[in-house]
């Protein structure tokens, strides 16, 4: 395959087989994929650049790259390569690391290198080549300064080889700007590495001790190892004489201030400065291992460079040690990324520097200040203190078994990781600003006044048993930090120390606050198995505890938190127990977890903030006391035995044994409320003051079973119902301001208790008898319950402000009811107060004697029946049962004593009847529902009529008769005006409208049928006899009826004819009582009519007369209607009704059309029937009949009015009056208009 191009080719494919690939042309081909060919690969001109990052860019063949040709690249060649005379090997693409297998140069061939980091091998700013193989060496070397480098004195790594060296020297040839040839120098002694030196201003020498053998010596190698430092004299192949250049080829002894280069083996380098103290300008260790000891060594310049590593990463592993003192002016500067150790009384006077890698020392070895921007290790096996400042980027890290003391206040920023012994800060700010590592067994202490700052420090547990250790000790404070103790980590505050305003997450190790010290403003979180400890006269201050699930808190001795708040969350736990005191005050405390009082007491609230606690508190004798302005919501089964007292605030209860055992204690203005629906609390209350301790249920409901004792009062707020049901004895008043009280029991109100019961509120004695020493009524106090029979005795002032009273009464003719006792001669009943009646299956009947006494005033007590009458008023005026009306009068039958009752008569005489003789008091239903089929029949008639009314004339002579067919329609009106007499005597006063419209289906001359549809409404006032008093208003029926009839006429032409009609009537009406809801019911009714008349002449006048006859059968039945206290069963009579009249009428003819005026008069015969009103309730029965028969006369007039011959206009208007019977049917005035279309 050849590759023959002028431009730049990349090419990413796999090449395989046995065949060879040739580069011509001079273009750059660039090799980017593995391949596997097998033949040769020349590079006959131009650029070969391989860059692929897996397998062989050149697969498994020979490169051959010939004169003018140029290899570069960062990929891999497995084969050899053999750079030719001309032809150029430039690893990189720019900058890079080219990989060859054996790698051969001729002499003539040239090396073109981009180096910028001495000291480094490879990296981002060197050229490198490293062979798979033997290497050839020869030809000239071209060095250019990499881009962003800076190719300054010391080593730069040319080759890295494995197999063996044929050297044939490498010529230096072109060499950056300020660089000479002369200043630079290709090593090949080191086994495997072909280095270049610059040694531009710096006079390097390379370390060959070899063990003090002088045979060794100037033998082309370097091989490093053990021997003597010491300034050389002019005796050849001195022992001393441990010092070579590049090549190793002549060694010579120690010139002063040179670099000194240590590599091939490491050795114990020993100082000897007989010959004069031993200056170095620098030095670098390129192997591990070595030990510099003896006499001292004077760092001969103000930055005296010692490097550790060889440039590379794995170069971070090595470490050399110099054990002789480092003196002098200059200063130190650590460089590269191994470690250098120094263990000398080290005196140099310059400083330090920590370039790369890590510094590590002592506090006699390490000498400030130090500008740290890698990192510096204190391995501190004795105690001892470091007052030099430390700066810079870089970190520290302590070891070893000792203390290590720092007082000066330090700016590294690196962090800090204390790995073995105790790191103690005397002073702010002497860790730097990085994050802080405590490892097992370690210990960070700060002392003196040190402040932590804003520090994030870490006690770890690496291992199993002790981990890291944080102390805080004297006045020192964790100030802003974040400390965080992990398991088996301790933080620790003792002596006078603070934890400031730290955050510290617990996470399974310890936080100790003992001795005299202080928690702060912290914010401490106890996750998993992490517990927090105030011990000994410690203080939580102002901390925020925070216990996750199976963190603790533990507080005990005389330590105190009245100032702090815990969260004690599910499954954590706070420790009371061990308290040296009777109790504690913490400020708050809330949470799901449980708090274990032991036998002390738990005081909290003093933030007053609110809180809920609904983890368990147990303690056999212990007890919780709330205090402050907030409130404590207590949702747990708690169990302490101790009794909670409430000294302030407000108390909230969310669990039946949310207050353990023990009696609650209430002092003044403070409030006990409910949080959950349907508790009963069974402690004990003591009302310790004699002011307002509150109950308030909020919109729930709950259960106070313990009695309340003491002299306070207690206001009822909350919209939900309180229940007492202890033998309550507490002195103070009572006041419902707001929802219900409720009795739970006989006499659980506290008799010597002063009641009172606020507008919307409502003291409900739930069927339990019950004694209050006075009560004040503005909203409801009811004793109505499932049976009647319950009684409320106050035995001082009743006072109504407009309240209501309710009691359950059986309303029979005698029974059994609640009662209002007002007993003593200072129950005085004043105000106003309205009385609702709940009947308990009570019948209705003629009360006997006095009446069902609802009030009783007793030994002296009074009630107004005497005087006012006016302090109780029934609700609605009167209650009814069955068809009685009750109505609350003051005093008894005879008009004596105190007492209030319900009675179904009245003392009202009624016309007629004996004076004395009680009147029975009907309800308003009873006149009502008698009335009702009265009413929906007059419409019924209404609607019937007769044909005439129905349909006009007949069309007049002359217009075309035959098959036509009819349809007809009319609007009417009709008065009702009925008075009947029976059991209320009931008189009915209304109007009913609607229409009627129908059509012939069958017309012939003489035949015609069909049918027709309607609908009137309206209503009918109703007065009878009701509440004692005859015609009473009582209210009004709403009368809604829809209309179906069938009709059959026959008419002769001698004037005679016949009609028969079926009408079927469906009834909706609405029962209003006055004052009272209205009641719906229905029916329907069925009415059938045969209508005979014979029309005469009257001379050749053209007026003729037609007497009529018409009977007419109907009847109703009505459905039952539930009413309050009864079931109203309204039963119509079934009855004929006989109409006779005569009607006289004309034909005139008019501009109009021909009109046929007439007249007439009828008379109405109802049979004689009873309607009846049946009340119901129970067993019994109340009937209310009200009679129909009667007679009524009507005097009427009409026309019909034929427009054309297909439409006629007709209509009448009349009116009725009674002529005798029960029931006076009478009418003001009544009228139609229809219109009749032929079809």
């Amino acid at each position: 395959m050849v590759f023959d191009r002028a431009g730049e080719l990349s090419y990413a494919g796999v090449i395989s087989g046995s065949g060879t690939l040739s580069k011509n042309g001079t273009g750059i081909l660039e090799l980017t994929g593995a391949s596997t060919y097998t033949g040769a690969t020349e590079v006959n001109a131009g650029t070969l650049r391989v860059n692929n990052t897996t397998g062989s860019a050149t697969g498994t063949s020979t490169v051959q790259v010939k004169n003018g040709a140029t290899l570069s690249g960062g990929g891999t060649i497995s084969g050899q390569v053999t750079i030719a005379n001309g032809a150029t090997l430039a690893p990189g693409s720019n900058l890079g690391t080219l990989t060859t297998g054996m790698l051969r140069f001729d002499p003539g061939a040239f090396l073109s290198y981009e180096l910028g980091q001495a000291g480094t091998v490879g990296g981002p700013l060197n050229d490198l080549v490293k062979v798979n193989g033997g290497l050839v060496l020869d030809g000239t070397l071209n060095v250019a300064e990499a881009p962003g480098g800076t190719f300054g004195p010391g080593l730069y790594r040319l080759i890295s080889y494995t197999g063996s060296l044929i050297d044939n020297g490498l010529n230096i040839g072109t060499a950056p700007a300020g660089t000479t040839a002369g200043d630079l120098h290709v090593q090949s002694s080191v086994r495997g590495e072909i280095n270049l030196i610059n040694s531009k201003g710096v006079d390097l020498v390379f370390w060959d001790g070899a063990g003090g053998d002088p045979s060794t010596y100037n033998d082309g190698t370097i091989s490093g190892g053990s021997g003597t430092w010491r300034i050389g004299n002019s005796t050849l192949n001195d022992p001393s004489d441990s010092w070579t250049g590049a090549n190793g080829k002549t060694n010579t002894g120690w010139k002063q201030n040179q670099f000194a280069l240590f590599g091939g083996a490491a050795g114990t380098v020993t100082v000897d400065n007989t010959g004069g103290a031993i200056s170095i300008d620098g030095a670098q260790f390129s192997t591990s291992g070595y030990v510099v000891t003896g006499d001292a060594l004077t760092l001969g310049n103000a930055s005296t460079i010692i490097k550790v590593g060889d440039g590379t990463a794995s170069g971070a592993q090595m470490s050399a040690t110099i054990a002789s003192v480092l003196s002098g002016s200059g200063g130190l500067t650590k460089d590269d990324l191994g470690t250098l150790i120094l263990k000398g009384a080290n005196t140099y006077m310059g400083g330090t520097l920590v370039r790369a890698g890590t510094l590590q020392g002592d506090t006699t070895s390490l000498r400030g200040p130090i500008v740290n921007n890698a990192q510096v290790a204190f391995d501190q096996v004795a105690s001892g203190s470091f007052a030099g400042t430390m700066s810079g980027s870089g970190s520290l890290r302590k070891s070893g078994g000792g203390e290590l003391l720092l007082t000066a206040a330090n700016t590294y920023k690196g962090g800090t990781q204390v790995d073995g012994g105790s790191l103690n800060l005397g002073v702010t700010g002497a860790v730097g600003t990085g994050p802080v590592g405590v490892s097992s067994g370690a210990a960070l202490i700060f002392s003196g006044s040190a402040d932590a700052e804003s520090l994030k420090i870490t006690a770890g547990a690496t291992q199993p048993g002790n981990g890291g250790f944080v102390q805080f000790q004297d006045n020192a404070s964790a100030g802003h930090a974040t400390l965080i103790a992990q398991a088996g980590g301790s933080i620790d505050f003792r002596g006078n120390a603070t934890a400031g305003n730290a955050t510290i997450e617990n996470r399974g190790g310890e936080v100790m606050v003992w001795f005299d010290a202080n928690a702060g403003k912290a914010h401490i979180t106890n996750f998993a198995g992490g517990a927090t400890n105030l011990w000994d006269d410690a203080s939580a201050g102002q901390a925020t505890i925070v216990n996750e699930r199976d963190g603790v808190l533990d507080i005990r001795d005389n330590a105190t938190a009245a100032q702090a708040s815990v969260v004690n969350k599910a499954g954590g736990t706070v420790f009371l127990s061990k308290l040296g005191t009777p109790g504690i005050t913490i400020g708050s405390l809330e949470g799901a977890g449980r708090v274990l009082l032991g036998a002390k007491a738990l005081t909290t609230g003093t933030l007053n903030s609110d809180t809920e606690i609904s983890g368990v508190i147990s303690g056999v004798g212990g007890s919780l006391v709330k205090v402050g302005t907030g409130a404590l919501t207590l949702s747990g089964a708690n169990t302490h035995t101790g009794g909670t007292a409430l000294r302030q605030g407000r108390l909230n209860v969310g669990h039946s044994q949310a207050l353990g055992t023990g009696t609650l204690s209430m002092d003044d203005d403070t409030t006990l409320g409910f949080s959950a629906n349907g508790l009963t609390i069974a402690n004990t209350i003591k009302l310790t003051g004699s002011n307002d301790p509150v109950i308030d249920t909020g919109a729930f409901s709950g259960t106070l079973s313990g009695a309340i004792s003491g002299g306070g009062f207690i206001t009822k707020q909350g919209t939900g119902t309180l229940t007492l049901s202890g033998a309550n004895t507490y002195t103070g008043a009572t006041n419902v301001a707001q929802g219900t009280l409720k009795a739970g029991a006989v006499n659980t109100l506290s008799a010597a208790s002063a009641h009172s019961v606020a507008a919307a509120a409502t003291l409900d004695l739930a069927s339990f008898n019950q004694t209050v020493a006075s009560l004040t009524n503005s909203g409801t106090v009811s004793l109505a319950g499932t049976t009647a029979g319950t009684t409320l005795t106050v035995k001082g002032p009743y006072v109504g402000n407009n309240g209501v009273l309710k009691l359950s009464t059986t309303l029979n003719g005698t029974g059994p009811s609640d009662r209002l006792v007002l007993d003593g001669p200072t129950a005085i009943a004043s105000g106003k107060t309205q009385v609702q009646i709940s009947n308990l299956g009570g019948l209705g009947a003629l009360t006997s004697g006095n009446g069902i006494e609802v009030i009783t005033a007793q030994n002296g007590a009074s009630s107004t029946a005497q005087t006012t009458k006016d302090a109780f008023s029934l609700a609605g005026g009167h209650v009814d049962a069955g068809a009685y009306e009750y109505r609350l009068h003051a005093a008894d039958a005879s008009g004596a004593g105190e007492n209030w009752y319900l009675r179904s008569t009245t003392d009202t005489v009624a016309p007629g009847q004996p004076v004395g003789l009680p009147v029975v008091t009907y309800r308003a239903e009873a006149a009502l529902y008698a009335a009702l089929p009265s009413q929906l029949r007059q419409g019924n008639l209404a609607m019937l009529g007769d044909v005439r009314k129905r349909v006009g004339d007949d069309d007049v002579k002359g217009t075309p008769t035959g098959s036509d067919r009819r349809a007809w329609a009319r609007v009417l009106s009709t008065d009702i005006d009925i008075q009947q007499g029976g059991t209320v005597s009931p008189t009915s006063k209304g109007r009913l409208t609607g229409f009627q419209a129908g059509t012939d289906l069958l017309a012939t001359p003489n035949w015609r049928a069909g049918l027709y549809v309607g609908q009137l409404d309206g209503d009918a006032r109703v007065s009878g006899f009701a509440s004692g008093i005859r015609n009473l208003g009582v209210g009004r029926n709403d009368l809604r009826s829809q209309y179906v009839g069938v009709y059959g006429t026959y008419t002769a032409d001698s004037g005679f004819y016949a009609d028969a009609v079926v009408q079927s009537g469906r009834h909706r009406y609405t029962v209003e009582p006055m004052l009272s809801a209205g009641v719906g019911g229905k029916g329907n009714s069925l009415l059938g009519s045969i209508e005979v008349g014979q029309a005469f002449a009257i001379g050749n006048s053209g007026w003729r007369i037609e007497p009529q006859l018409q009977l007419v059968h109907h009847h109703m039945d009505l459905g039952n209607s539930a009413i309050v206290g009864a079931i109203a069963q309204p039963q119509a009579d079934s009855g004929w009704i006989a109409r006779a009249g005569v009607r006289i009428k004309g034909q005139i003819d008019t501009g109009m059309g021909v009109l046929q005026p007439y007249g007439r008069v009828n008379i109405y015969k109802t049979s004689s029937g009873t309607d009846i009103a049946r009340f119901v309730n129970g067993a019994t029965t109340t009937d209310i009949a009200a009679p129909t028969g009667g007679t009524s006369t009507e005097l009427a007039g009409g026309f019909t009015l034929a427009l054309n011959q297909t439409t006629s206009l007709y209509g009448e208007v009349g009116k009725l009056w009674s002529s005798g019977g029960d029931a006076k049917v009478k009418s003001s005035i009544n009228g139609s208009l229809g219109v009749r279309v032929k079809w």
